[in-house]
């Protein structure tokens, strides 16, 4: 869940289905929507995959116990064969999660650690960007590569009693410094990254912070949008009751914190804009919708960059205004994707309920690019991992992107 910082000032944290009123209500005149679909015929999944960062021919592959429990790349993937710096022989096989990578590390870390194999690791390429990888064999913290890989983090995966025994200590007395060890085992991040919230403290900016304040019921948080400030991280020990509810919790909140990072630049132009037109009575979400139009109307035979320009405006707006529908339906998703990753169907079905049974749906562009990331995370699937997901599929409110016809079984 996402909430504001503080409640003096923010919007309302409930949720709301973004209408033409939303983004028309201060009265201006805002420019009729182009209909994406329409630009690239009855389905407009066909060229969403270079925008999700997924292969562009659905495969069935493999994982570390033999059988495919979640979503891989395959042949698309950039980083297949890049050697680990100063580690002859030690090459990546494949990514895991979208292999164009994460802006952060705690987001690829999420991903390595889930995925339950001592080959995993955390690597930061020529692009500047985290990639969570599993390799051919075990490989070693490394830094300065001159290839497409510059910075290696071994990642390694969870033993299971001891994830137990660490739980049962820290979660004894609550106690912050076993807490620390435990979220550091549980999530792959170094343990000095861990920050341990009580009553009275603020949460860090900068690390992952665990809150273990009376009441602080959630499985994690993050923080509302600042634009100023970079967001916060939390943690609740709702989310460790599980390995993979663990990692899959902090994709989860590092999803809105991408979203967060995403709207800082985009409302410093509309504060500029709003500076040099003093007369001007946009709402920050009826300036971005106008943005996207423009961008659609350029780009008609280009529905990639149509489809992501309404899912921006759809987000900020969202992220500002507090209407959280787009930034919600795409963190459940990577949650769901990450339970899947990790071969835990427990944790997999209950991520997709998540998914399944949101009040509401973002607008038709955003709804559009999350179909297309369930179209990919489905084909994935194989046996009791793809009859999970049928299952929860059919659960779905109506409405819901999971009820979507492309999903069903053929």
């Amino acid at each position: 869940m996402i909430r504001p910082v503080s409640g003096g000032g923010m919007p309302s944290t409930d949720f709301h289905a973004p209408t033409e009123s939303a983004v028309d209500s201060t009265g201006s005149h805002t420019p009729p929507a182009v209909d994406a679909a329409a630009i690239h015929g009855s389905d407009p999944l066909a060229r969403l995959y270079d925008l999700i960062g997924a292969a562009p021919h659905a495969q069935r592959l493999y994982s570390d116990k033999g059988s495919s429990q979640g979503p891989q790349v395959g042949k698309a993937d950039p980083l297949v064969g890049a050697e680990l710096p100063g580690q002859k022989g030690v090459v990546i096989q494949r990514s895991l999660g979208d292999p164009k990578g994460y802006d952060t590390r705690n987001h690829a870390l999420a991903w390595a650690r889930a995925i339950g194999s001592d080959n995993a690791m955390v690597v930061r390429g020529n692009d500047k960007r985290w990639h969570a990888v599993v390799t051919d064999k075990v490989g070693k913290d490394a830094s300065g590569g001159t290839g497409k890989v510059v910075t290696a983090i071994q990642v390694g995966k969870v033993d299971p009693v001891v994830y137990e025994r660490l739980k049962k200590d820290a979660m004894e007395k609550n106690d912050p410094e076993k807490w620390k060890t435990f979220a550091a085992y549980a999530l792959g991040v170094p343990r000095e990254e861990i920050d341990i919230v009580r009553e009275g403290d603020v949460p860090s900016r900068e690390h992952v912070s665990i809150n273990l304040t009376r009441d602080f019921d959630a499985e994690g948080k993050t923080a509302g949008f600042d634009p100023k400030k970079p967001p916060w991280v939390q943690l609740g020990p709702k989310a460790f009751d599980r390995p993979a509810n663990a990692c899959a919790t902090l994709a989860h909140e590092e999803v809105h914190a991408d979203h967060h990072r995403l709207t800082q630049p985009l409302y410093a132009r509309y504060q500029e804009y709003m500076h040099e037109n003093p007369k001007a009575k946009d709402s920050f979400r009826q300036w971005a919708a106008n943005e996207a139009n423009k961008v659609a109307a350029a780009n008609r035979s280009d529905p990639d960059k149509v489809f992501e320009a309404f899912r921006k405006a759809d987000i900020v707006a969202g992220l500002q205004d507090g209407t959280f529908g787009a930034t919600e339906l795409e963190a459940h998703i990577e949650a769901a994707k990450v339970g899947f990753a990790s071969g835990d169907l427990v944790q997999a079905r209950t991520d997709l309920n998540k998914v399944g049974q949101r009040p509401t749906m973002p607008t038709s562009q955003t709804q559009e690019v999350s179909i297309a990331v369930l179209k990919e995370l489905r084909a994935s699937l194989s046996g009791d991992a793809l009859n999970a997901f049928d299952e929860m599929a059919k659960k779905a409110q109506p409405g819901n992107v999971l009820r979507d016809a492309r999903l069903r079984p053929h």
